[in-house]
């Protein structure tokens, strides 16, 4: 009863708290502010490293708006005096550029589901195709990952020197993600996409010499 009489007085001495409690109490408030100070830290240095980094591989990159002017080939055909009989058709691509009016919605659908299903939401690229793509590649079945605007830009808004060489596959890359978010910014909304996917689809290869949809 004595023992138990002298450690209430003594916890009154103390300001009613037990030992060790203020050192238990330090940890739960110091813990949550290093661990939000470490996250923060990290989070600042992240995205100083992606702005460097987009503004360091954004160097030297064509002008998104130089695609309204890239001209897409196309047959130079020959008729007789009355315009009506094809006496004959010169050319390397055959293709007839359309507009996007000319396009069927049933043409529209298939394209965006084969390759791109977020095409008309996305901001260019697709963070979470470009995973799945790298998580198939890794497993050993190796597809694409590009969506519409990636692949447009790989044709007709990058050097083809950075395309066709396969030691600055990651540096091409970067830059076609980039180079495809400042495609979509310059030509934004919906009327933009239409015009990316226009130009896609006149642009594209179908085998056998056919260009264009």
């Amino acid at each position: 009863m004595q023992t138990s009489l002298a450690r209430r007085q003594q916890r009154r001495l103390n300001g009613g708290r037990r030992r060790g409690g203020g050192g238990a109490r330090a940890v739960a408030v110091g813990f949550p502010l290093f661990l939000f100070g470490t996250l923060a830290a990290f989070a600042i240095v992240a995205f100083i490293g992606v702005v460097g980094a987009y503004t360091y591989f954004s160097n030297g990159l064509a002008d998104p708006t130089q695609l309204e002017s890239i001209v897409f080939n196309q047959e130079s055909t020959i008729y007789d005096r009355t315009g009506t009989v094809v006496l004959a058709t010169f050319g390397t691509e055959r293709r007839q550029s359309v507009v996007f009016t000319d396009l069927p919605p049933t043409v529209l659908d298939a394209t965006t589901a084969i390759e791109d299903h977020t095409f008309w939401t996305n901001a260019g690229f697709d963070p979470v195709g470009i995973l799945s793509s790298l998580k198939d590649t890794l497993q050993g079945n190796p597809r694409g990952g590009s969506t519409i605007t990636q692949q447009l830009v790989r044709s007709r808004l990058l050097d083809p020197a950075l395309v066709q060489d396969p030691s600055r596959t990651v540096e091409r890359k970067i830059k076609e993600i980039i180079q495809s978010i400042r495609l979509t910014q310059a030509y934004p909304g919906v009327v933009g996409k239409q015009r990316i996917i226009t130009d896609y689809l006149n642009q594209n290869f179908y085998g056998n010499n056919n260009y264009g949809i």
